[in-house]
């Protein structure tokens, strides 16, 4: 091949970079989780004040500068100054999609193709000023969400903390993708950071992660204290961990100075992109007042793979045990007896269809996605959600998925249903 044809390709892979880190297409609904597949769970009917609506309204809260009229908010890809709540509305699909389409759609039964997640609105409640008295309307707001407790069958809140180069958008239609496949059963808040919405500024997202995190770690505080939720259930995404773990290790601290410590229930990681090393000392300060701490990793992730040469560290999702000092192994090895850790090894020559460097795993693939909710919703530890357990060579064990998943999935259901815990229709 002529130098000449290596330049144009070469500039022509540059190009298609650029191009795509300015390409921010809306989420579309992710794939039927497989604990939908068997016909009989339907969760979308077992709550009994939910309404069948293609729209999903969805609680937020955010540190980024607010553009705009209140009732219709923007926020700018810059920090502000404080922190501000309000309530997102995301349609599913095209105007005049139906509840029977999206319905087909959510539990596996069509095969079309699925749709786009549209933010229409943000409409911004109440605004937090750091160390003030809640005002008026921030009582309000937390009201709201007392009420959508009140309503919904899982009295947790879940609050999600979206990745780097990611629209408010995109962001809320991932949100919007839990609190959907929940049945519309749990109280789900986006904490949305700033992100500049460019891969070209990938090294300036990691910075604002790091300064958005006392905002995350005061808004879990406000709402343990100011909401009847029985837990606060924190879920990072990719370098949402960035975010979410140096929040939850100052919330840690904190309670290790006397402070009060908020009910923290579930924490789930997802592909997180945090520095490998500080990511282990901050679950040191959160892991034991927590409910559990789950890790999901996949060890081929192309988008960690990237980051790691950026950052010239391991990723925490794709970790690199070499980098830990003796103490920080011996913390990691114990973890999973004395604190409820778990390592979820998402390994793709397992499950059917999934990319050996998928990052999006979390949301693409109807087994990662059925475990996440199954976590998230009965609390079950990972010996009981269907897994297999294994354990590498320096001795640290994980689990994953078993290529019969599906079929230890029936039974972890039929588990459920004995238990009288899973969330089904009432029977009269």
């Amino acid at each position: 091949m002529k130098l000449k044809h290596v330049v144009i390709i070469c500039l022509l892979a540059v190009a298609g970079v650029v191009a795509m880190s300015f390409y921010h297409p809306p989420m579309r609904l992710m794939p039927a989780p497989e604990v939908f597949v068997d016909g009989q769970t339907s969760v979308f009917s077992s709550n009994p004040v939910a309404v069948a609506d293609p729209d999903i309204r969805l609680f937020y809260a955010t540190n980024r500068l607010p553009v705009g009229p209140r009732t219709d908010r923007m926020y700018a890809v810059v920090p502000g100054r404080d922190l501000y709540a309000g309530e997102a509305t995301i349609r599913i699909g095209e105007e005049g999609t139906t509840w029977d389409k999206i319905y087909a759609w959510s539990t596996g039964a069509s095969k079309d193709r699925r749709p786009f997640l549209h933010l229409i609105n943000l409409n911004e409640q109440a605004s937090f000023p750091s160390g003030e008295p809640l005002t008026p309307q921030a009582s309000a707001w937390f009201a709201e969400v007392n009420a959508a407790l009140e309503r919904s069958r899982d009295k947790d809140i879940i609050v999600y903390v979206h990745g780097a180069n990611t629209t408010v958008e995109r962001a809320a239609g991932q949100a919007a993708q839990l609190h959907h496949f929940t049945g519309r059963n749990s109280v789900v808040i986006l904490f949305a950071w700033p992100t500049a919405e460019s891969f070209l500024r990938y090294s300036r997202d990691i910075i604002t992660a790091f300064g958005a995190a006392p905002h995350l770690a005061e808004f879990i505080e406000l709402l343990d204290a100011n909401t009847s939720a029985r837990k606060i259930d924190v879920f990072t995404y990719s370098a949402g961990a960035t975010v979410g773990s140096d929040a939850l290790a100052i919330v840690g601290r904190k309670a290790d100075s006397g402070a009060a410590s908020p009910a923290l229930g579930e924490i789930y990681h997802a592909a997180p992109d945090a520095d490998f090393r500080t990511f282990v000392d901050d679950m040191a300060s959160y892991a034991g007042k927590s409910e559990r701490v789950t890790v999901a990793v996949n060890l081929g992730d192309s988008a960690l793979r990237l980051s790691q040469l950026i950052n010239r560290a391991s990723r925490a999702g794709r970790p690199d045990m070499r980098e830990l000092s003796q103490e920080q192994t011996d913390w990691l090895l114990d973890a999973g007896s004395k604190y409820r850790m778990d390592v979820l090894r998402v390994r793709p020559e397992n499950i059917p269809g999934l990319s050996n460097r998928s990052h999006a795993f979390w949301y693409d693939d109807p087994w990662v996605s059925s475990d996440v909710l199954i976590t998230l919703l009965y609390d079950l530890p990972a010996g009981q959600r269907g897994l297999s357990e294994g354990d590498t060579p320096s001795g640290a064990r994980y689990w994953t998925f078993p290529p019969d998943y599906p079929e230890r999935l029936v039974k972890v259901l039929d588990d459920l249903r004995k238990r009288n815990a899973l969330l089904e229709p009432a029977v009269d």
